[in-house]
């Protein structure tokens, strides 16, 4: 009975962990893709309503303060202000209550809104629309005029952005399996020729490229992924760190305005989830090319000890 040869048998089983290894960090890396599209969606859908007193996922607003009710035993407030991506609310955990005002930001105008929806007597803004005394310190410091965030195009542009971004992502990424043909493209600056990940050929040559070959492609392709976390993240902080400036410099006590630390952690994660994806895409490239070289010295090979032929996205 005709065996393998032996320096083949031997590898076999090591080449089975190689690819078994390879479809896994191929499939953690569309689940870390899938993460950073969760959290996105999360901020987005944060703020958009009220349930039971509470504002959907208030946790995950970008910048927070108190003000509005002063407490009778302190020095802080009772209601807590909080900016989201798409709106700007306020809670009363002492009364149950919540509400969801413009989708911007516009002070001091919001903040009455807020103290009539709370009953608050008019007296306590006054002076924000007439020439009275504010009886309230908190409204009383909101008289240096108008605020509001410039950036709101520029905000919607970048979660949109990621979205678009993460969408032609896993688009290709489908394309590399069912239709490699329909992702040919050319190369037109002559300095990266050399380095050109585009699929180039005849239908047929495309379809029988190598693993290897789509792993370098998708080196090109899911850097991406981290502008598509870096960038709805970097817009929401600065408006965040904005807001939260200009009421700090009111000099107000209590009002204590912070970022909000789900908000913080959320974006973290999805910042360092792109960047881990694109890890395991790195290391997965490494185990195809050292298992190529193998090939190509004649130690891994098919049952007949020939070199493996034929394409594969895994």
């Amino acid at each position: 009975m005709k065996g393998l040869p032996v320096e083949t048998a031997n590898h076999a089983p090591r080449r089975d962990v190689r690819g078994i290894a390879r479809a896994i960090l191929l499939l953690l890396t569309y689940a870390l893709a899938l993460l950073v599209s969760v959290i996105q969606g999360l901020t987005l859908y944060a703020g958009s309503s009220v349930e039971d007193g509470r504002i959907t996922l208030s946790s995950l607003s970008i910048v927070q303060f108190d003000g509005i009710i002063p407490s009778s035993t302190s020095d802080s407030y009772l209601v807590r202000i909080h900016l989201f991506f798409s709106s700007l609310g306020y809670e009363h955990p002492s009364a149950s209550t919540a509400g969801v005002l413009s989708s911007w930001p516009r002070l001091p105008h919001d903040i009455m809104t807020i103290g009539e929806q709370l009953d608050v007597p008019s007296s306590a803004w006054a002076c924000l629309v007439s020439g009275s005394e504010c009886t309230s310190p908190f409204y009383r410091a909101f008289r240096s005029g108008y605020f509001g965030l410039p950036t709101e195009t520029l905000t919607y542009f970048g979660i949109y952005y990621a979205f678009f971004f993460i969408g032609v992502v896993l688009l290709k990424e489908v394309l590399i399996f069912v239709r490699p043909s329909w992702l040919r493209c050319r190369c037109y600056f002559g300095f990266l020729k050399r380095k050109c990940s585009c699929p180039r050929g005849t239908r047929e040559e495309i379809e029988a490229l190598p693993s290897a070959f789509w792993d370098g492609y998708r080196m090109w392709l899911w850097p991406t992924l981290a502008f598509a976390a870096f960038t709805p993240a970097h817009i929401q902080f600065l408006n965040g760190w904005v807001l939260k400036t200009h009421v700090n410099l009111l000099g107000l006590e209590g009002v204590n305005a912070r970022f909000g630390r789900g908000f913080v952690v959320m974006q973290a994660v999805a910042l360092g989830a792109s960047f881990v994806a694109i890890g395991f895409l790195y290391l997965r490239k490494q185990l195809g090319s050292k298992a190529n070289r193998m090939e190509q010295q004649g130690v891994l090979g098919g049952s007949d000890g020939t070199k493996t032929k034929g394409a594969s996205a895994i």
